[in-house]
């Protein structure tokens, strides 16, 4: 199951740049050859980006290259490393957790107050709904990183 989820967001990331790039390419053939545009196209290309911006994140975690801080890990004697690498892990998950619980409030704060985007009229719903999807598959994969992980340890 895992690793038919592994490169769906990859593969979704690269679908939306694709995308992304056609629309405005688009845009950019509209106006600057037909002398017209359309302001449709550049608010999704945003929301398309935002969505881009937080699937990358989630493929970081997956694989390993999210930002760390890892110079003062160095610094520790070799057999604290370990214990303060997982506890980093630990805060890290916690901080996705509550990103998420956060991003499920605002998500949900688009069902109560009709709120939407002001050219297409889609509802903020959707370019809100990234954040807790993208945390949240960030806190479930550096888990399982975790727990997999604790055990290789020497």
């Amino acid at each position: 199951m895992l690793k038919k989820l592994d490169y769906t967001e990859e593969y979704l990331a690269v679908f939306l740049i694709v995308v992304l790039g056609l629309m405005l390419s688009s845009q950019i053939i509209l106006r600057y050859v037909f002398e017209v545009g359309f302001i449709w196209i550049e608010e999704i290309a945003r929301v398309i980006f935002i969505w881009v911006i937080f699937l990358g994140s989630v493929v970081g975690v997956r694989r390993n290259l999210h930002f760390k801080v890892t110079a003062g890990i160095k610094l520790l004697p070799n057999r604290y490393q370990f214990p303060a690498q997982q506890i980093g892990e630990m805060i890290l998950i916690l901080f996705c957790i509550a990103i998420t619980w956060h991003g499920i409030e605002l998500v949900y704060s688009t069902v109560e107050v009709d709120f939407r985007l002001r050219s297409t009229g889609i509802s903020m719903f959707w370019p809100y709904l990234i954040m807790p999807l993208s945390f949240g598959l960030q806190a479930a994969r550096l888990t399982y990183r975790l727990i997999t992980n604790s055990g290789k340890h020497e």
